[in-house]
């Protein structure tokens, strides 16, 4: 999971990052997968942190009508990006 463990999962996509994984942001997915992880900047980490959190709760309040939503954020943030 991820790209590069020696770096930012957005380093060349985001910017602003720093390029160099902050441990303190590095998201475990091992209950997903053995040795799945995420690494994060300290740059990129807050914002990758504070997402997932909404995401999970979001889940846990609303379901699949969250997921058609998200889904939907989703299309839209990426063409936003793609216009910067």
């Amino acid at each position: 999971m991820g790209k590069d463990p020696g770096k930012c999962n957005d380093f060349g996509d985001r910017p602003g990052c720093l390029g160099v994984v902050d441990d303190r942001y590095t998201m475990d997915f091992g209950d997903v997968e053995p040795g799945a992880k995420i690494y994060w900047c300290a740059f990129c980490g807050p914002d990758a942190h504070a997402m997932n959190d909404a995401l999970v709760e979001a889940l846990e309040v609303r379901g699949q009508e969250f997921v058609a939503e998200v889904s939907e954020a989703i299309d839209d943030a990426l063409a936003a990006r793609a216009v910067q």
